[in-house]
């Protein structure tokens, strides 16, 4: 169900990013907005740094790919997004409980991530929490976002 991507998933992986940004970012975001974040693909060479780069995990459901989460080394969740389709099904904290489950492994005892509005609530049910917002520009267009965090807290063993 759960595995590390390969450079050839890298066509569905776009599909994926193209069809969540499409489908459920117009809810909460504008139309301008809508249209540079899911533009952001169509530079390959930055999609496949921005997968490829971390290590990304997919989850796949009856051999299809249906979301991708990223987490770099030092603890930063870089990605996660979820084929619409399965949204709203438990999918996204599957995934994202299982890498963060892959980087405590590692020794990581502090993750941190920029979400959307829309990524915001499963984080926040994985357990992070808000820091702070930030706006970023995708091109000219502005974004606002979740910082978020969360700590590993090692319990002793008495």
């Amino acid at each position: 169900m759960f595995r590390l991507i390969n450079a050839s998933d890298s066509f569905t992986l776009k599909q994926i990013y193209q069809k969540v940004v499409q489908e459920l970012a117009p809810s909460l975001y504008n139309e301008e907005q809508v249209i540079a974040w899911s533009a952001f693909p169509n530079d390959q060479d930055k999609f496949n740094n921005f997968i490829l780069k971390p290590d990304t995990y997919i989850i796949e459901k009856n051999q299809e790919i249906i979301g991708f989460c990223g987490l770099e080394k030092n603890g930063h969740i870089a990605s996660l997004y979820i084929h619409p389709k399965y949204t709203r099904q438990g999918y996204g904290t599957q995934l994202l409980q299982y890498v963060l489950n892959q980087g405590i492994k590692q020794g990581i005892t502090k993750f941190y991530t920029e979400a959307s509005f829309f990524s915001q609530p499963v984080f926040q049910r994985c357990g992070f929490e808000i820091i702070e917002m930030e706006t970023v520009k995708y091109g000219v267009v502005s974004f606002e976002r979740y910082k978020m965090e969360k700590r590993i807290i090692e319990e002793k063993n008495e």
